[in-house]
């Protein structure tokens, strides 16, 4: 009976031990944003994948929910989630979330229909020209500042509708979001529209800590150290070709300053 008991707490004290704790959770949100993350995409797609698998490494599993960009944004101010995935940088956005470290690069652009002869050189030559833009996100600065006409749509998608049919003349977006909607399989955007000019901007994804969340910055600083670890290990750079984006901006001048990093060691040593 003694040996009973004894075997009896030994196994309650392996279960009860941190060795086998369960992991972390933590509730995200964020909107529909292919190619980068959607329901639609394998693994909730690269960014998603790529948030996914830092917080494994750092011990955290997260439920995730796909909402509109402002009702996303509406649950993490009011403390319904912890965190959202994708947010571009603003300083404004610093008063209620903490930024992680870049998870991608992304270009701005603006797109025109084929047939149009609308062309730029400064934003105030498009004074006068409806741009749609998405609700509630963030626009590059000297576009802002530029004080346009813009009307705003729920998504990226009903945005090219409204340019396909003329009812607005520009629309605002993510050079590779565009391209996604475009070449979608019986798409009725194929061969209808064209890039304006360059990049307005480049934009950085990163995962946004709720501050309404005690533990912030404890999540942001275990998040950067998952995502240094897939850097180091590899699984980064397979993660991204699996994807399809292993020549992002952002990731090809990380990985050649590492490799140069690198060098310079074996040079010193």
């Amino acid at each position: 009976m003694v040996r009973r008991t004894a075997w009896l707490v030994c196994l309650c004290t392996l279960f009860s031990s941190p060795s086998v704790a369960e992991p972390l959770r933590l509730n995200t949100v964020s909107n529909d944003y292919p190619p980068f993350y959607s329901s639609m995409l394998e693994n909730k797609g690269v960014v998603f994948d790529m948030v996914q698998q830092a917080f494994q490494q750092a011990g955290y599993e997260i439920e995730h929910q796909f909402f509109p960009f402002v009702r996303a944004t509406t649950l993490i101010k009011n403390g319904y989630a912890q965190g959202i995935i994708g947010v571009w940088y603003r300083p404004e956005r610093e008063q209620w979330i903490a930024f992680s470290k870049p998870l991608l690069s992304v270009n701005i652009v603006l797109y025109k229909r084929s047939n149009s002869r609308i062309k730029f050189e400064q934003m105030s030559d498009l004074k006068g020209y409806r741009i749609g833009i998405g609700r509630g996100y963030a626009n590059p600065q000297r576009f802002s500042q530029a004080q346009l006409t813009t009307e705003e749509a729920s998504s990226d998608k009903e945005n090219l509708k409204k340019l396909l049919l003329g009812r607005v003349d520009l629309v605002l977006i993510s050079d590779d979001v565009a391209k996604y909607l475009i070449n979608l399989p019986g798409s009725e955007f194929e061969g209808q529209f064209e890039v304006l000019g360059g990049p307005l901007s480049v934009e950085r994804f990163h995962i946004g800590i709720a501050k309404t969340y005690g533990k912030h910055q404890q999540v942001i600083t275990a998040f950067n150290q998952g995502l240094d670890t897939m850097v180091n290990n590899g699984e980064l750079a397979v993660l991204l070709q699996t994807h399809g984006f292993e020549s992002n901006d952002y990731w090809v001048e990380q990985f050649v300053a590492q490799s140069s990093d690198a060098i310079d060691l074996d040079v010193k040593e």
